[in-house]
């Protein structure tokens, strides 16, 4: 998939590096494989010497020297680096071997830690790979494949989809706090949605912020979705009111609700959001069918403590990561995914509203660790 493989390329072989790190657990000696490489090739470059650099004629002449050679260089370089290349692509499924003993299993249980997968989660992967290992020479490809196994049984149930009723209206309510691309995801999934046939509704309930309706605004207008919205600073649960009947009379299939950014520690905002709830359950007491927390990757262990407060307050019922093409590292979400077990819904790369697709748990697990066929199904 296009996605993941742009997944792979923008998050982990920039921010995450689980995959190198775990070629350097390896074998150490890589690490400065590269750098060594370079080194010696600019070593080898010929520099012009002996000039009087107030001779103009004799600069003009050993600065066409320095350039020839310069091409020369380059032309070398590019040889050297492919036949170096060849040569550890070569040798590292012979020798690039290591035995799974205890000095080994503590660095790996540091290298998950410091790629955001979380103590007790990185603690359980290592404790799986321990138990069929143990003592047994591992290469790089079969480690990889090893955690890539592990976390994909942590993550196998996380790539649902927001449960839909046929035949009655369903009510979505999106919640998370300011910054997290709420708005954006609602205005690409509202899209998504609507290339399925469903009619769609949209609910500003944001009333705090102009900011934010206007942002849904304009991605309702450019996937020709309705949206209701009211009066700055006005009740968020009257908005949501007014959204249901005109959902109901408009005979829409699909009710999707924004609601204002809130801090997980802020009591009365969190009341609020409690309020917007009740409004809901009395016009429909099985709804909302969907309460999805749209999180931001770059939030870092904080978002440990927004799913748990928004569970309790909303009653979340699955999660939607953005902004994965920054400087987070991927592997929160393992870590959530074994803590809370949600599904994780849907991650997201940035702006476009191509960058919004399903997760899938598979080609996620095989990414992280950089697995080679990690965009194959």
């Amino acid at each position: 998939m296009k996605f993941f493989k742009k997944l792979k390329e923008k998050l982990f072989s920039t921010s995450s590096k689980l995959g190198g790190g775990l070629e350097e657990l390896i074998d150490p000696k890589t690490k400065n494989l590269g750098k060594k490489n370079e080194e010696n090739l600019v070593s080898k470059e010929i520099r012009p010497t002996g000039a009087d650099p107030r001779d103009s004629k004799s600069f003009i002449k050993n600065k066409k020297d320095s350039e020839s050679n310069d091409k020369t260089l380059v032309r070398n370089k590019k040889k050297n680096t492919g036949f170096i290349k060849k040569i550890i692509s070569s040798v590292e499924s012979i020798s690039r071997r290591r035995r799974l003993d205890e000095s080994m299993l503590e660095d790996l249980e540091d290298l998950l830690i410091t790629s955001d997968i979380g103590v007790n989660t990185s603690a359980l992967i290592v404790e799986r790979i321990r138990k069929e290992n143990f003592s047994k020479e591992l290469s790089v490809a079969e480690l990889k494949d090893l955690i890539s196994v592990e976390i994909y049984n942590i993550m196998k149930t996380s790539g649902n989809l927001p449960k839909y009723n046929e035949g009655k209206l369903n009510i979505w309510l999106f919640v998370g706090v300011n910054g997290s691309g709420k708005t954006t995801t609602i205005g690409k999934i509202a899209n998504q949605e609507k290339e399925k046939g469903r009619k769609i509704i949209i609910a500003a309930a944001d009333t705090f912020r102009a900011a934010a309706v206007d942002q849904l605004l304009i991605w309702g207008k450019r996937s020709g979705i309705p949206m209701v919205k009211g009066e700055e600073k006005s009740d968020p649960a009257s908005v949501v009111f007014k959204a249901i009947e005109k959902a109901r009379n408009d005979g829409s299939d699909l009710l999707m609700i924004d609601t204002a950014g809130r801090l997980q520690n802020k009591a009365d905002l969190m009341q609020e959001l409690e309020k917007i709830i009740r409004v809901i359950k009395k016009q429909d007491d099985t709804a909302p069918h969907n309460v999805i927390l749209v999180l931001d990757a770059n939030s870092g262990q904080n978002i440990h403590s927004q799913v748990d407060t928004f569970s309790k307050s909303a009653g979340v019922t699955g999660i939607i990561m953005t902004k994965l093409d920054g400087t987070a590292k991927g592997g929160v979400l393992v870590a959530l995914a074994d803590k809370f077990s949600l599904p994780i819904h849907c991650v997201g790369l940035g702006e476009k509203i191509e960058d919004l697709e399903p997760f899938d748990p598979k080609l996620f697990a095989n990414a992280i660790v950089g697995l080679e066929n990690a965009t194959q199904t």
